[in-house]
């Protein structure tokens, strides 16, 4: 009787550590899928994951209050409101590049930073 009490421990505990190693290869592997995703989105050539991942912070993709300022120096009230629509839009959206355009100007935008544009 006491054998068999001793048995049934035993596999108690080693079903008890199976079960503990599966989980903690399911937590690595999710580790590692998402370390994949946000080294992707950050990767310029590669295009495989488009929009930040949960993990990213919005402040590494947002447009800053400064940054926004700047892009909209020197423009007309309209064209400054249209110019904030179009932020808001692709930041609801999570793009990390975009252009936004006014008739007389244009601006691309890359990780919330301007990467280049044209006024004219």
């Amino acid at each position: 009787m006491e054998d068999e009490l001793i048995q049934i421990l035993e596999m108690l505990i080693a079903l008890i550590a199976a079960i503990i190693a599966y989980w903690q290869k399911r937590q690595k592997d999710t580790a590692v899928n998402e370390t994949r995703q946000i080294v992707a989105f950050f990767d310029p050539k590669d295009e495989t994951v488009t929009s930040p991942p949960d993990q990213v912070p919005a402040r590494s993709w947002k447009m800053n209050d400064e940054t926004k300022r700047w892009v909209l120096a020197g423009h007309s009230p309209d064209d400054q409101a249209s110019l904030l629509k179009q932020i808001a839009e692709a930041e609801e959206q999570k793009k990390m590049r975009y252009i936004i355009s006014v008739p007389n100007a244009f601006y691309e935008i890359e990780y919330g930073l301007v990467k280049g544009g044209g006024k004219g």
